[in-house]
């Protein structure tokens, strides 16, 4: 008897996760067959995967919020951070993160991070972006937020770029691979 329990309860486990499994084949929302175009995008990398890829001042929506990286800058005056690396440069990344869901929702003080050879890596990514800003309550900086319906919070975030770093990949959240934005430094 216990013998034919486990195993009607394997059974009924196995097809739960198979039902569960996605309609779409496998893609999220954000993928498509063709990326974004746009004038911000690298051109040489455009059709090198299926992953959806937003320039700057292209709005992005994930779940109950929507994002757009306004512009970024390269940092000439590098008195606000602790000790950059020699021969790096910073830029800021403007970004505004909108609730576009009925419910109050909150947004990290850090919403995007770079993605570097082709995933997230902390090391690899900087992932101490903002953290080097000397004072870091500066004037514009990105707080976290608490976002009411139909609100949002902008200001610019620093990263740490490589000496000839020109094209960079950042994506939402360290989390997820949902929403990506691609463009080209200055």
């Amino acid at each position: 008897m216990k013998k034919t329990l486990i195993i009607f309860l394997s059974l009924v486990l196995m097809l739960t996760f198979a039902a569960c499994g996605e309609k779409n084949g496998g893609k999220s929302p954000s993928e498509s067959s063709t990326p974004a175009e746009s004038g911000n995008a690298p051109s040489g990398e455009a059709g090198a995967d299926e992953n959806k890829y937003y320039g700057i001042g292209e709005a992005a929506e994930y779940e109950e919020y929507r994002i757009t990286i306004d512009k970024v800058e390269r940092v000439s005056d590098t008195s606000i951070f602790w000790n950059p690396k020699e021969g790096y440069s910073y830029i800021k990344v403007y970004v505004t993160v909108e609730n576009i869901d009925t419910e109050a929702v909150s947004v990290d003080e850090t919403p995007l991070c770079i993605v570097r050879d082709g995933d997230y890596n902390a090391e690899l990514s900087d992932y101490s972006r903002n953290t080097d800003v000397k004072n870091f309550l500066q004037d514009g900086i990105f707080e976290e937020a608490y976002l009411a319906p139909g609100t949002a919070e902008s200001g610019w975030l620093t990263f740490q770029i490589k000496p000839d770093e020109k094209e960079l990949t950042m994506k939402y959240d360290q989390l997820f691979d949902t929403v990506f934005f691609r463009f080209t430094v200055e």
